[in-house]
C-alpha cells in the first residue's frame, strides 16, 4: 500500500534525481545571489548620492550613482532570465526522470498491488502531483532561497546602518511571528489534503469515463454525477481552506510593514534632530525596510508553493517507496523449458487475512491440460495468481521443472509461464503492435506466423489495412472475439512452456466462439495448460479436473471418472447439464 513519505524520506529518495541537475540549480543559485546583490545595491547608491552628492552639491557622485543604477537595471533582467532558464531546465529534467521512475515502478509492481489501489489515485500521482511539482521546482525552490537570502542580507545591512533603528523595527516582529506561526501550522495539512482530494476526484472521473457504456446503458448518468459532485466540492473546500491559511499571513504583512515604518520614521526624525543620523542613511534605511517586507511576503507565498510541492513530492515518493512483494532473489537462475509444474503444500492468504488456499499439493505433467473447477470463492483465481507468481505462497512451494519459482529470474518466469486473461487488453495502435506486445522485437512475418498458428491470419488480413489496422483505445474497432484472438496470438508469439488460462465467459456468436476455441486448442498444443474453467464443457475436454472448495483441493481425476464417482464434481456437472438443457 502507498503511504505518504516523510520529509526525510523525500530528501533521501530525491537524491538520485537531483544529482544530474545539481549544476543547473547551482547556476540558478549564483544568479539568485547576483540578483539579490543588485537589489541591495539600490538603496546604498541612494545613500551615497544624497550624502555625497545632493548634500554637498556635487554632481559627480550623483552621476556615478545614476550610471551605476542604470547599469544594474540593464543587468538584472539578464540575470533573472538566466536564473529562470537554468531553474526551468533543471526542473523539467528532474520531473522527466521522476515521472519515468514512477511509471517504471508501477510497471514493475505485481498485479496484487493494483488490486488494492484505485486507478485514479495512481493516475493522480503521475499527473496532478507531478504537475504540482513543476511550479515548486521551476520557481518556488529558487525563489525561497532568493527571498531567504535577501531577508538575511537586508537585516544585516539594517543593523549596520543603524542598530537603534533596527531595534525599533522589531516592533513588527510579534505580528510577523503570529501570522507565520498560523500559516505554517495549517499549511502542511492543507496542501496534503488538496493532493488527496485531487486523487479522489480523478478516481471518480477515471471510473466514470472507463465505464461510460455501462453508465449510459442503464441511464445512471445522474447517479454518476452525484458521486462526482461531493468529490469536486471536497476539492474546492480543500483549496478554500488553503486560501484561508494564506490569508492569515498576507493580510498581516502590510500591517507589520506600516507599524515598522511609522516607528522608524518617528525615531529617525528624533535622531536627525540630534545629529546622530544623516538624510542619506534615513532614506536608505526606509528603502531597505520597504524592500525587507517584499521578500518576506514573497518568501511566505513561495513557501506555500514549497509546502504544496513538498506534499506532492511526498505522494510520488510514497509510490517509489512501495516495496514490491515479488522480487528477484540474488543469484536467481533461468527457469527450465520444462512444462512440469509441482505445488507442494501451498497455503496463501491476502495480507493478514485468513488463508484462501490451504495445503494444496498438485503435480501437472508437461503438456497436460488441467481444468480448475469450483464455485465462486473456491480459490481457483488465487491459485492461478500463485502459479504466475503474482503472489508468493505464505508456505509451501511452486516449482517449474523442479525449480522453485522464487529461485528463478523474473524475466524467465514471464517467458516460461504466461497468463491468458478472460479478455486481452488492447492498447492504441495496430493489430501487429498489440500482438508484438508479447515480444517487442518480433517482425511482421513473425506476427503473421503467430496469427497463422492460431488460424486467425486470414481473418485479420482481410481487414482494409490488414495487421496494420488501428484498433484505437482498448481495441474498440475490433469485436470481442477478435480481441480475444489478438490475446491468444500474443501467447503464440511468446511461445511459453505453461499457459494459465482464465476462460472467457463473454457471449460470442457461435462462429466466433468456435474460432476462438480452435485458436485456444492450437496454442495449447504441446504446452502445459491450466484453465480456470467457468464452463464445465471445458473441464470435460481437459485431461484432468481439479475440483476446489473453500481453498482446498477436494477431487482430482478425469472428467469421466469424477462423474462416475458421483461426488461434488458430479453434482456440479448435473447442475450444468440441467442448465444447458433448460437454455436449449
Amino acid at each position: 500500500m502507498m503511504e505518504r513519505a516523510s520529509t526525510r524520506e523525500v530528501w533521501w529518495e530525491s537524491q538520485p534525481f537531483l544529482r544530474p541537475v545539481q549544476r543547473l540549480y547551482l547556476g540558478a543559485g549564483v544568479a539568485v545571489i547576483v540578483s539579490t546583490l543588485i537589489t541591495l545595491a539600490g538603496p546604498a547608491l541612494v545613500k551615497y548620492a544624497i550624502d555625497h552628492g545632493i548634500k554637498k552639491h556635487d554632481l559627480h557622485p550623483l552621476n556615478v550613482a545614476a550610471l551605476t543604477l542604470l547599469g544594474l537595471a540593464v543587468l538584472k533582467p539578464l540575470v533573472v532570465r538566466a536564473q529562470t532558464l537554468l531553474a526551468a531546465t533543471a526542473s523539467e529534467t528532474f520531473l522527466d526522470r521522476l515521472r519515468g521512475a514512477a511509471f517504471d515502478k508501477l510497471q514493475a509492481l505485481p498485479l496484487g498491488f493494483f488490486e488494492q489501489e484505485r486507478t485514479g489515485v495512481l493516475v493522480s500521482r503521475l499527473t496532478s502531483d507531478v504537475q504540482a511539482l513543476d511550479e515548486f521546482l521551476r520557481e518556488a525552490l529558487v525563489e525561497v532561497v532568493g527571498s531567504g537570502l535577501q531577508i538575511a542580507l537586508t537585516v544585516a545591512v539594517l543593523v549596520v546602518l543603524s542598530p537603534k533603528l533596527a531595534l525599533v523595527s522589531l516592533v513588527a516582529l510579534p505580528v510577523l511571528i503570529a501570522s507565520s506561526w498560523a500559516f505554517h501550522h495549517g499549511a502542511g495539512r492543507a496542501y496534503h489534503a488538496i493532493r488527496d482530494r485531487v486523487a479522489e476526484t480523478l478516481t471518480v472521473l477515471q471510473e466514470g469515463l472507463s465505464g461510460v457504456r455501462v453508465v449510459q446503458a442503464f441511464r445512471r448518468e445522474s447517479r454518476t454525477l452525484e458521486d462526482y459532485r461531493p468529490r469536486s466540492r471536497a476539492q474546492i473546500g480543500a483549496w478554500r481552506r488553503a486560501s484561508f491559511v494564506n490569508i492569515r499571513l498576507f493580510t498581516m504583512i502590510p500591517l507589520a510593514q506600516t507599524t515598522a515604518l511609522v516607528a522608524v520614521l518617528l525615531t529617525a526624525a528624533s535622531m536627525y534632530r540630534n545629529g546622530s543620523i544623516s538624510e542619506g542613511t534615513i532614506a536608505a534605511y526606509v528603502l531597505y525596510l520597504v524592500q525587507l517586507f517584499d521578500p518576506i511576503a514573497r518568501f511566505s507565498e513561495w513557501l506555500g508553493e514549497f509546502r504544496q510541492g513538498l506534499a506532492a513530492l511526498g505522494k510520488v515518493v510514497g509510490l517509489l517507496r512501495v516495496k514490491a512483494r515479488i522480487v528477484e532473489r540474488p543469484g536467481a537462475v533461468e527457469l527450465p523449458d520444462d512444462g512440469r509444474v509441482e505445488l507442494r503444500d501451498v497455503t496463501f492468504g491476502y495480507d493478514d487475512g485468513p488463508p484462501v488456499v490451504r495445503g494444496v499439493s498438485l503435480e501437472f505433467a508437461s503438456g497436460e491440460h488441467a481444468a480448475l473447477v469450483g464455485v465462486t470463492g473456491a480459490g481457483k483465481s488465487t491459485l492461478a495468481k500463485l502459479l504466475t507468481r503474482q503472489y508468493d505462497p505464505s508456505s509451501g512451494s511452486i516449482a517449474l521443472g523442479g525449480v522453485d519459482l522464487r529461485e528463478g529470474t523474473l524475466e524467465s518466469l514471464r517467458r516460461r509461464i504466461v497468463l491468458l486473461p478472460q479478455e486481452g487488453h488492447l492498447f492504441s495502435g495496430t493489430i501487429a503492435d498489440n500482438v508484438r506486445l508479447a515480444r517487442p522485437e518480433a517482425t511482421d512475418d513473425e506476427v503473421l506466423r503467430a496469427l497463422d498458428e492460431i488460424g486467425a491470419r486470414e481473418r485479420f488480413e482481410s481487414l482494409p489495412s490488414g495487421i496494420r489496422t488501428d484498433v484505437q483505445t482498448r481495441g474498440v474497432r475490433l469485436s470481442a472475439g477478435e480481441r480475444q484472438l489478438v490475446g491468444i496470438a500474443r501467447v503464440a508469439l511468446a511461445d511459453p512452456t505453461v499457459i494459465v488460462l482464465d476462460e472467457a465467459t463473454s457471449s460470442l456468436d457461435p462462429a466466433t466462439e468456435a474460432e476462438v476455441e480452435l485458436a485456444l486448442a492450437a496454442v495449447a498444443a504441446g504446452r502445459t495448460v491450466i484453465t480456470i474453467a467457468h464452463r464445465l464443457s471445458t473441464a470435460e475436454r481437459a485431461d484432468r479436473v481439479v475440483v476446489m472448495d473453500a481453498g482446498e483441493v477436494v477431487e482430482v481425476a478425469s472428467h469421466d471418472e469424477l462423474v462416475r464417482q458421483g461426488e461434488r464434481y458430479a453434482r456440479l456437472w448435473a447442475s450444468w447439464q440441467a442448465g444447458v438443457t433448460a437454455g436449449a
